[in-house]
């Protein structure tokens, strides 16, 4: 594997949301040369970021129907 895309989420605002997603781009360096010295592996994958909005949503979702569910069966214990 020479190339590696990794999808990223960021939440918070759209400002926090765009700064920390460019904070990570430019530590794309620092972050591929650290991986290079804990692989063992002929090449050191070029790391490539890109922002994927849709896992955030998908995770928020599942915790808000963990919540729910949670909440119901609290609610089942008291009763």
């Amino acid at each position: 594997m020479k190339h590696a895309k990794i999808g990223i989420s960021v939440m918070g605002s759209e400002e926090e949301r765009k700064v920390s997603f460019n904070a990570l781009v430019q530590a794309t360096g620092y972050i591929q040369h650290k991986l290079g010295g804990r692989l063992i592996m002929k090449y050191t994958p070029k790391i490539e970021f890109v922002y994927d909005e849709r896992k955030e949503f998908r995770v928020e979702k599942i915790l808000a129907e963990l919540r729910k569910e949670r909440d119901g069966k609290d609610g089942e214990r008291e009763n």
